[in-house]
């Protein structure tokens, strides 16, 4: 059975084995693991089995839920070893850290630390400057030694991190140059995640087996010091060094030397690395803190870099996924226009983006009669096309020769109120033509009236008749019928149109689309939404697209 492994902020560790039904996490008491985190929501997320395991899922916390330091916004399955911040605790999925790092509160940090040295002091410091006033002064073999030492070890870190790894590889890579080239008993790497932003443990070394397993613990005053000053920092002579008898924490470890160095990118402080020495008799020394510094710097930069390649890569992969989506959603739509002997009848979508919540089709619903319809879910993006999808399912299984275009309505409501959010709503239109009598029955559930110009040019509304699909669990839907005459346009359409702005922010307007309809109503119904599309095209030049843009266009000939 998988177990979470619970490192909270304040308190001790505990571990909580999985069940095979869901698991709620969070502030609230009645939670099966109940947190006494006050960043954490009441029912902040859940656990629950899938397939392969388990799976976690945000329960709309304000501060989010974190995994592997990326916040998630859907269900994310675990692998083992995957940590997840809820608020500021730790949870490991299946896997025990070997070695636990506590960051405690230490008093008077000013008199903690020996050695301090700026961050822009040590980054600029090697320059042809140095160089110059070396070449002046008489020569220091052992000053020459070291820093020699030191510029062969970061053109030996700088070629190992040449080459791109994922963060997790990256990070470990790191503390192992590091280890390498500064011997030490243990050494901490820890970076800025969550919200609130903490500093998360992300890679530990321990190089002495009798520390494994042993609790670090860290000062919050040093860490808070390295980051508000921009400074690198060394503690040396801890156990002879009467400044430190307070500092317990450092006095049960028996620390002899540490060194704390922000992870600075040459823009933000994005971490710390922390190193000690116990068992080591050699205490660590200025010129250590100096290169720790260098190198925690190239590392920053090296760590960046690797998160930006990530996001390109993520962001290559959701293009990818939603141009699939896109296509997949172009293949919902009509493939061609109706061919009626009476009637002209044309439609076309233009999405916002890829994918988008616009609706439009036809349906054979007999040889007499067809079946037209235009829809408009609320919001944009890949959950309203989902709504979508799920719309035209469910007509195109009722939509037959003997529905009741009433009840028709009245289920697609009760199934759109019950499959998604208070927020999610969709207008609808629905039309039942008789294409040898012209004879027209519709609903209208909240969707922009369509415009009707018949043969003595009046513009005409074809009125709502009852609320979106999905707002209410119970709505009574009003039928009307029509009679479509020879050389009547009617014309259906998104508020996308309507709305849609000039540079001088100005709405196009229903007034216009009517104005349009009157001046080239004598136009096919193709060529009318081709004039149309170019139209607000014109008058939207300059900005960009804010809505998914349909219009449908019903004309009778003969």
């Amino acid at each position: 059975m998988p177990k979470l492994y619970i490192y909270p902020k304040e308190g001790d560790e505990f571990q909580f084995p999985l069940p095979q039904e869901k698991v709620s996490i969070g502030r609230s008491s009645d939670n099966d693991i109940p947190l006494p985190d006050p960043f954490c929501s009441g029912r902040h997320a859940f656990f629950y089995p899938v397939d392969q395991g388990y799976a976690i899922r945000n329960n709309n916390s304000k501060n989010g839920t974190f995994v592997n330091g990326k916040r998630i916004s859907a269900e994310v399955e675990l692998k083992k070893g995957d940590e997840i911040l809820v608020g500021t605790t730790r949870v490991i999925y299946d896997k025990e850290i070997s070695s636990n790092v506590e960051v405690t509160d230490a008093p008077s940090p000013s008199a903690n630390v020996n050695t301090i040295m700026h961050l822009d002091d040590v980054l600029k410091k090697h320059d042809i400057s140095t160089t110059i006033r070396a070449a002046a002064r008489p020569i220091d073999i052992e000053q020459i030694k070291l820093e020699h030492r030191s510029l062969a070890v970061i053109n030996e870190v700088n070629k190992a991190l040449l080459l791109h790894k994922p963060l997790n590889e990256l990070l470990e890579h790191i503390m192992d140059l590091i280890s390498e080239n500064l011997p030490m008993d243990r050494g901490i790497l820890m970076l800025k995640e969550g919200n609130p932003v903490q500093l998360i443990p992300k890679v530990i070394r321990i190089n002495n087996e009798r520390l494994k397993n042993q609790k670090i613990q860290v000062s919050q005053s040093i860490i808070n010091m390295a980051i508000n000053k921009h400074s690198s920092l060394l503690i040396s002579d801890v156990q002879e060094d009467s400044r430190f008898k307070s500092q317990d924490s450092i006095l049960k470890m028996n620390i002899k030397s540490a060194m704390c160095v922000p992870l600075y990118d040459n823009k933000d402080i994005i971490g710390i690395i922390y190193a000690d020495r116990i068992s080591l008799m050699k205490q660590f020394l200025d010129e250590d803190l100096e290169l720790l510094t260098l190198l925690s710097n190239l590392a920053a930069i090296k760590i960046e870099n690797s998160k930006h390649i990530e996001r390109e890569k993520e962001k290559e992969q959701i293009e990818k996924q939603l141009d699939l989506a896109a296509q997949v959603q172009r293949d919902f739509l009509p493939k061609k226009n109706p061919e009626c002997k009476q009637f002209e009848i044309a439609g076309a979508n233009i999405p916002c983006y890829q994918v988008g919540g616009d609706y439009y089709d036809f349906f054979d619903i007999d040889d007499e009669r067809i079946g037209i319809t235009i829809a408009d879910v609320a919001g944009k993006g890949v959950s309203s096309a989902l709504l979508m999808a799920q719309l035209r399912a469910s007509l195109h299984t009722q939509v037959s020769p003997a529905y009741d275009i009433k009840e028709m309505a009245t289920k697609l409501n009760i199934l759109v109120h019950a499959s998604t959010a208070s927020n999610m709503f969709i207008t609808f239109f629905y039309g039942d033509l008789n294409k040898k009598t012209g004879e027209f029955t519709y609903i209208n559930a909240g969707h922009t009236p369509p415009l009707l110009l018949n043969k003595k040019g009046q513009v005409i509304r074809l009125d709502t008749c009852g609320f979106c699909l999905g707002m209410f669990p119970t709505v009574d839907y009003e039928v009307r019928t029509i009679s479509l005459e020879k050389g009547d346009t009617t014309l259906f359409f998104t508020d996308g149109f309507t709305e849609c702005r000039n540079k001088a922010n100005e709405e196009f307007s229903e007034d216009r689309l009517g104005k349009l309809l009157k001046k080239h109503h004598k136009l096919s119904s193709q060529k009318l939404l081709e004039k149309i599309y170019e139209e607000v095209n014109s008058y939207t030049s300059g900005t960009a697209q804010m809505d998914d843009m349909t219009l449908v266009i019903i004309k009778r000939t003969s």
